[in-house]
């Protein structure tokens, strides 16, 4: 028979191995994946409000380049932003985009469009590293919240994670409202 001071020393061991086994707990966040002028991006899937098809957008009068219209979300007005043009894209191929990501930024709608909206995948946290210098630049450090490297025997993929919210600042969305307002006067 096992004397009690070994039994315990025994279940301390194995107790301590369990807790050795146990991860590191890994936070992951889920990422929209979308393409744009064949580069792959991605944005935390908690910043959008939804994605939608393009419908007819509505020109805006004296608005900034990157401001391709408005369009009728459910009778919520919504400025849709280029991202072409709001980063200053040359595009190698000219293709019909087909999706818009709608964000929520300071009680304010606006979309942003994609060329197409690809795919949602979680990701483990710490897979986000700072901005490389290939992605920055491209587009500005403002937009960008980093990279994601993805490896696996197959390929390698590098999603430039954006902070989608920062598309459009706090002057930038009031001097919108006013422009919006005017025009759905006339």
């Amino acid at each position: 028979m096992m004397k009690k001071d070994n039994l315990q020393d025994v279940i301390s061991q194995v107790a301590n191995k369990d807790s050795k086994k146990d991860k590191k707990i890994t936070e992951r966040i889920q990422l929209v994946i979308f393409s744009l002028d064949n580069e792959e991006y991605a944005v935390d899937i908690k910043e959008l409000k939804e994605v939608i098809k393009i419908p007819i957008i509505t020109p805006l009068p004296n608005s900034p380049e990157f401001i391709k219209g408005i369009l009728n979300l459910r009778g919520k007005i919504v400025v849709v932003v280029d991202l072409e043009k709001r980063f200053n894209l040359v595009r190698e191929n000219k293709i019909v985009s087909k999706h818009i990501i709608v964000v929520e930024s300071e009680n304010t709608d606006f979309g942003v469009v994609v060329d197409q909206v690809k795919e949602v995948l979680w990701v483990d946290k710490d897979l986000v590293q700072g901005t490389s210098e290939l992605a920055s630049a491209k587009i500005k450090t403002d937009y960008l919240q980093g990279v994601v490297v993805i490896a696996n025997e197959k390929k390698s993929r590098l999603l430039i994670l954006l902070d989608i919210k920062k598309m459009l600042n706090d002057k930038e969305l009031i001097s919108l409202e006013g422009t919006i307002k005017k025009a759905v006067k006339n």
